[in-house]
């Protein structure tokens, strides 16, 4: 079923935080999004987007990566027009010269009174706190940084692993990618889950990624370490018994030594890197329509009730909605 608002114009504002050449180091855009009934064919029949870019001056701004943008001017955006603006983090040296800007620190804030949602993507974060829009909030930003950013905001609720937040119409992401997954989850909350997952298949996406999974991989960080032979067995193998005894024995150490080592090479007890190997295998399972019962059996989970706790414990939702949520009730 289409949802009525998609008849409604949406005016999203994107301020993309980076190292800028021009004097400003802030670029910004608008996409207006047009939904339109009816028309189920393709995404892009379902909608058209125009984006026009702002910065503070206006003018040309070339970001960090490289990418040159015509920009107007901050004065010329409509506030009450806009209805997500969405912070994008930056290179160090272009989140310092932003957070330090008060005209854009003015207007940004202003902003926040009046838009739908507020949100951001990697270390956009470290904006809204240093200007007081995530005090007392629930936030994440990338991985790398999340140490740094509760030092210096410790009345933000820093949830360092988690790809995406929302708290109340705050939302925040960490890297790049999971700013993807936020802008998904921002679509299927306003227009539902069929959308989302049209656009998720648009952009070739193999799976769309729920906010509370984690951003960083400790799996590829003990693929380039010492149990790198260990970790791939483990994998190979998932189906048996990958106890402590066992996997020391592989390794070739005694328990306690391969205990301490084994987290001082992943960040992660064994039990939780095996935990968390068979999460995602049951994940990539449900995701290509295999059964709860099927996945469990297949990735080392005791029963289906083993892999529901752990599903609601890890991710917060059962084995059953995660399915659901990638394919629908097929």
């Amino acid at each position: 079923m289409i949802s009525p608002k998609w008849s409604r114009l949406h005016r999203n504002a994107i301020r993309l935080l980076g190292r800028a050449r021009n004097s400003s180091a802030t670029v910004a855009s608008i996409s207006l999004l047009r939904f339109k009934r009816g028309m189920r064919d393709t995404t892009s029949s379902i909608w058209s987007r125009y984006v026009e870019f702002a910065s503070v001056r206006g003018g040309k701004v070339t970001v960090t990566n490289g990418l040159r943008c015509e920009t107007v001017p901050l004065r010329r955006l409509a506030i009450s027009r806009i209805d997500t603006l969405i912070i994008v983090g930056g290179g160090r040296d272009g989140i310092v010269a932003a957070i330090s800007d008060d005209r854009l620190r003015q207007w940004v804030v202003k902003a926040a009174l009046q838009v739908r949602r507020l949100a951001s993507v990697c270390s956009g974060a470290f904006a809204l706190a240093h200007w007081g829009l995530l005090r007392t909030r629930r936030a994440t930003t990338h991985w790398s940084a999340a140490e740094t950013f509760q030092k210096y905001y410790p009345a933000v609720r820093v949830e360092a692993d988690s790809l995406y937040v929302k708290d109340g119409n705050v939302w925040t992401s960490g890297g790049v990618t999971s700013g993807i997954d936020m802008s998904l989850a921002m679509v299927e909350a306003d227009h539902g889950r069929w959308l989302a997952t049209r656009i998720a298949r648009q952009l070739v996406l193999t799976a769309r990624r729920v906010g509370n999974q984690a951003q960083y991989s400790f799996e590829l960080k003990a693929q380039a370490g010492r149990y790198a032979e260990l970790v791939e067995w483990i994998r190979r193998n998932m189906g048996r018994r990958l106890d402590l005894v066992m996997l020391a024995a592989r390794a070739g150490e005694s328990e306690r030594t391969f205990s301490r080592g084994f987290k001082a090479q992943t960040s992660a007890t064994p039990a939780r890197f095996v935990e968390t190997l068979r999460l995602q295998a049951a994940q990539h399972r449900l995701e290509g329509g295999a059964s709860v019962k099927a996945t469990a059996r297949a990735v080392g989970f005791a029963s289906p009730e083993h892999l529901s706790r752990v599903f609601k414990r890890r991710l917060a939702m059962s084995p059953l909605e995660y399915r659901r949520a990638h394919i629908g009730d097929r």
